[in-house]
């Protein structure tokens, strides 16, 4: 049977990387190279035990398949417990006694059995079980675990003691082959004031964590090398928490337990303060510390479920100690479009706040990724049962737009103070100005019931028979929110029930939006498109839905052929599986509304246009089983056994270039069905959106960052893409 080595990684101390005097300009051979680093392969049995001796196995089923744990069995070795996330669909498996010979079986149509010999062998194994693919395999912890502060250079404090938290410092060596030079140079620069603010404090900090996204770009070597030297000028240890620009965008973790991706975060971790982790924990005075890593690479959580099981277990631990948690992703709403689709999906955001939420003993989540100014990040921080959550400001990268002034109109770059005193925290920021903010001890909850599809799935909304409240009488009941970050004055977005002005018998809803306010050099000023809400309805398999709604387009507030529009967008799901996507809008479209975790890349919109004559009604009747036939799917609307809807009804704007803005009025809705009839509007046909009205942005190629900004492509040829 073959073997593999189990290569230990390698690093260098800090001492290489801390020479002082470290500017953006430096030349390639002024920077030290990191250590070479990996993490290494199971060669043996022994290498794949965890800490407690015990054998972790990853057993995955399909997409919405769900693991039929009560069938696993073991033969030679003990089957101590088994763990089931992502709906069911993964199981974190954990055996004692574990041998080569060890088999595991899964009891069902044909059986399915292997030994872990069979895993070290192949490193990972998939059969066929009950008609299903199954995956399995090892699950390794070096990179995870509880640190002692000696380990990472921390002197033992008392029962109070202060720290610095520093999120997105985002900088590196501004080389141009990415096309990042001018942004770069820009980070570097406030990074060095940041690091001169923590320097400059009239105390010692404890130490600094940076909360992810150290270095720009996608973790080459030359950046965190050059990121090192700015951190390592700090005078206390600095500690790291891994973001999404630490490794390649589209990064992969198979076959088998694959960390290649992180070679280069752990080598310039290790270099900076001798540490190998991905996750851990430590405690300092009377509290406890956890940092969480975000990467935000698709398959990264499906490929590591039991970083969930060892959180667990680690706050049971110190259930009696208050901690504090980092990560680079907010796991609550800010309000802007990037930060649902640029965030973690559904699943994890629940998985990971219900874990903290369990014992009450996590108090402060901090965060960053967003580039939010200090106003806004005062404004969107929340408590969600107990826990204070924060989105900081960065230290290095310029804020996004969030639609008004900063105080004192910046910068907001910076750093994060945080003061304990016994079992008490207070948390302030102090900007490169040098101006100080303190957060609320209490916040305001996050209304998960106002906004129930950020830890919820469209599918899991309750759904009846029939739309609720469908001509919007009371108000928004029935319809489930996004949450629009709320601008103090003049808002660039309204999500609003009306009495119609000409018609004091008709309510309806009101959605607004338009360009953001306080345009600012450097700002990221992405399409806005999550002023919406949506509802979920019941139909049965088998049936052919239609949907009656009335709708008017406001002509005092719209901007015709602006880069804007109104939509009804349809979802459809045969119980928790995505099966189709159907978009009417009038005006023009943004491709990518719903983004990521609306799979639109596995079900494009089937993009049909609604008639744009302002100021008058229209009355809408959309066959959507006709529709989505004559798209030309491969299968037909009836082979998918579609069992309910998510209707969701929304405005859009470019937020960028000249002004863009739009208002729409919606009422009547009703899910019927019905025979094969043309979708029509005011009884005429409804046809497919003109190409010239569809818009994205090339998100690859063509499309470069300058300075902080992204280029828009509009004129294209190409729509796939997006």
């Amino acid at each position: 049977m073959k073997r593999r080595d189990f290569i230990r990684g390698v690093g260098m101390g800090s001492a290489g990387l801390a020479a002082s005097g470290a500017h953006g300009n430096s030349h390639p051979e002024e920077i030290p190279g990191l250590a070479p680093y990996h993490y290494g392969k199971v060669g043996s049995i022994e290498d794949a035990r965890n800490r407690e001796g015990a054998v972790l196995l990853r057993v995955a089923w399909p997409e919405g398949e769900v693991v039929p744990v009560e069938r696993i069995g073991v033969e030679r070795g003990v089957l101590q417990r088994v763990k089931s996330y992502y709906l069911g669909r993964i199981a974190v498996v954990s055996l004692q006694d574990a041998e080569e010979e060890t088999v595991v079986a899964l009891q069902g149509k044909g059986g399915f059995r292997f030994t872990l010999g069979e895993i070290l062998e192949e490193e990972e194994v998939t059969r066929t079980f009950d008609g299903h693919q199954v995956t399995v395999n090892f699950l390794l912890d070096r990179e995870i675990g509880e640190i002692t502060l000696e380990e990472a250079g921390i002197r033992e404090p008392g029962p109070e003691f202060s720290f610095v938290a520093m999120a997105d410092p985002q900088g590196g060596f501004p080389d141009d082959k990415e096309g990042l030079k001018t942004r770069m140079k820009i980070h570097n620069a406030f990074i060095e004031e940041s690091v001169d603010l923590v320097n400059k404090l009239d105390f010692t900090p404890l130490f600094t964590m940076v909360t992810g996204d150290v270095c720009d770009d996608w973790g080459y070597e030359k950046d965190l090398a050059q990121m090192n030297r700015f951190l390592s000028g700090i005078r206390c240890p600095v500690l790291y928490g891994i973001g999404n620009h630490e490794t390649l965008l589209r990064s992969t973790f198979g076959p088998g337990y694959n960390m290649d991706a992180f070679n280069n975060y752990m080598a310039a971790q290790k270099a900076m303060n001798g540490l190998e982790k991905l996750l851990y924990s430590f405690n300092a005075g009377e509290w406890h510390f956890v940092v969480w890593p975000d990467p935000l690479r698709d398959g990264f959580w499906e490929t590591h479920p039991h970083y969930f099981d060892w959180l667990e277990g680690d706050l049971e631990k110190y259930r009696d100690r208050p901690t504090m948690v980092f990560q680079h992703v907010p796991s609550h709403p800010v309000g802007i479009s990037p930060h649902i689709n640029y965030a973690e999906s559904v699943e994890v955001k629940r998985t990971f706040l219900q874990i903290l939420a369990r014992h009450g003993n996590v108090k402060y989540l901090l965060s960053g990724h967003v580039h939010i100014p200090v106003k806004a990040s005062i404004k969107t921080a929340v408590s969600f049962r107990g826990i204070n959550l924060i989105t900081l400001p960065a230290a290095g990268y310029r804020p996004r737009a969030f639609g008004e002034e900063d105080y004192y109109g910046g910068p907001s770059q910076g750093i994060a103070l945080v003061h304990i005193n016994r079992r008490d925290a207070e948390v302030k920021f102090k900007t490169v100005t040098e101006e100080t903010f303190s957060y609320p001890g209490e916040l305001p909850p996050f209304d998960e019931a106002s906004y129930p599809l950020w830890l919820a799935h469209p599918w899991e909304l309750q759904a009846g028979d029939q739309c609720v409240n469908g001509e919007f009488k009371d108000g928004l009941e029935g319809w489930a929110r996004r949450f629009v970050y709320p601008e103090d004055g003049d808002p660039s977005n309204l999500c609003e029930t009306r009495i119609v002005p000409s018609e004091p018998e008709r309510t309806a809803l009101y959605l607004y939006c338009r360009k953001r306010g306080y345009l600012s050099p450097g700002q990221d000023r992405l399409p806005q498109d999550i002023n919406r809400i949506g509802q979920a309805v019941k139909i049965g398999r088998g049936s052919r839905p239609r949907l009656l709604f009335y709708y008017m387009i406001d002509g005092n507030a719209t901007i015709p052929e602006s880069y804007s529009g109104g939509y009804a967008w349809i979802e459809g799901f045969t119980g928790n599986r995505k099966v189709w996507n159907m978009m009417y809008s009038a005006g023009k479209i943004w491709v990518n509304i719903g983004g990521k975790y609306a799979q639109i890349r596995q079900f494009p919109h089937i993009q049909m246009d609604l008639p744009d004559e302002p100021d008058i009604w229209h009355a809408a009747e959309l066959d959507l089983a006709g529709d989505f036939n004559r798209a030309g799917r491969q299968q037909k609307f009836n082979e998918l056994h579609t069992d309910r809807l998510m209707i969701n009804l929304g405005v859009w704007n470019l937020n960028d270039g000249g002004e863009h803005a739009f208002g729409i009025y919606f009422t009547g809705f009703e899910v019927g069905s019905g025979p094969d009839s043309p979708s029509r509007v005011d009884g005429s046909p409804v046809a497919p959106k003109p190409k010239e009205d569809e818009w994205w942005r090339n998100k690859i190629w063509p499309w470069k960052n300058i300075a902080g900004e992204h280029r828009y492509i509009i004129a294209t040829s190409d729509p796939d893409k997006v």
